[in-house]
């Protein structure tokens, strides 16, 4: 199946033709997906209450222990090896995956001009890492997502922004929001300073978020280097970091850990 996809994905893009309908296997009944401006299977399709196995290996990559909400460590061979992975505090096993990229060598390999299909793991255009929150039963009970540091410079200083996509998505669970001071050595970017934390509940009751947005200078981080005086690109922290849980789970708060 998967070398009949990289033929059919490899037609698609010599051809230019990526309007017309794919073969069944490939979700022909999603126009964004057979035009690759998303992937088959993202973050927002796992299901919370449901079997991690439930997740469908042939529509990611790299299943591997997570390392909370940072690069992938330990590779799983599938999401039944959830198990192999330490147990956070709450008990939950956070189980990394990624978008299923092979869209994008493809295009790279081809040297296409479908670029603006390539994108990797992304959500609103922002590069993620991404992971499920598995109980000991194997049961998802929580997502984490959190904008990936390794990003170019342009992708990574925009990172914070992704905030504002979330608050639009959970609207509906009405958020409230505290600003952070700065903490001893941190500094603001240029003028710019943000450190927000976000909770909230859904109508229903049954699931909760926190969400974490930063754009700062943090100790040691110095705008310029006091030896050339040339600026320093790149010294800063820009990230968004969002966890949603079912209750009782709580999501976790980082400087907590």
């Amino acid at each position: 199946m998967m070398a009949n996809r990289r033929i059919w994905l490899a037609a698609m893009l010599v051809a230019g033709v990526f309007s017309t309908p794919a073969p069944a296997q490939f979700k022909p009944d999603a126009e964004d997906v057979r035009a690759g401006i998303v992937p088959a299977f993202s973050i927002w399709d796992v299901k919370l209450g449901a079997p991690v196995t439930d997740i469908p290996e042939m529509e990611v990559v790299d299943i591997s222990c997570g390392t909370d909400g940072g690069p992938p460590s330990l590779p799983l061979k599938s999401f039944a090896e959830f198990g192999k992975c330490q147990p956070e505090p709450s008990g939950l096993r956070e189980v990394y995956f990624a978008n299923d990229d092979e869209l994008d060598y493809i295009a790279k390999a081809l040297d296409s001009e479908y670029r603006v299909q390539q994108g990797g793991t992304t959500i609103y255009a922002h590069p993620i890492v991404q992971s499920a929150l598995v109980d000991e039963q194997g049961v998802v009970r929580g997502i984490r997502i959190v904008t990936d540091d390794r990003a170019a410079l342009r992708d990574r200083r925009l990172a914070v922004t992704l905030a504002k996509n979330l608050k639009g998505r959970y609207k509906a669970w009405q958020p409230s929001c505290e600003d952070i001071p700065p903490a001893p050595g941190e500094n603001p970017v240029g003028k710019e300073f943000t450190h927000e934390i976000c909770t909230g509940v859904d109508p229903e009751g049954n699931q909760r978020l926190r969400m974490e947005a930063t754009f700062l200078r943090k100790k040691g981080q110095e705008a310029l280097n006091r030896d050339t005086q040339q600026v320093n690109r790149g010294y800063f922290e820009s990230r968004t970091r969002l966890e949603v849980v079912e209750t009782p789970y709580e999501p976790a708060s980082p400087d907590a850990r």
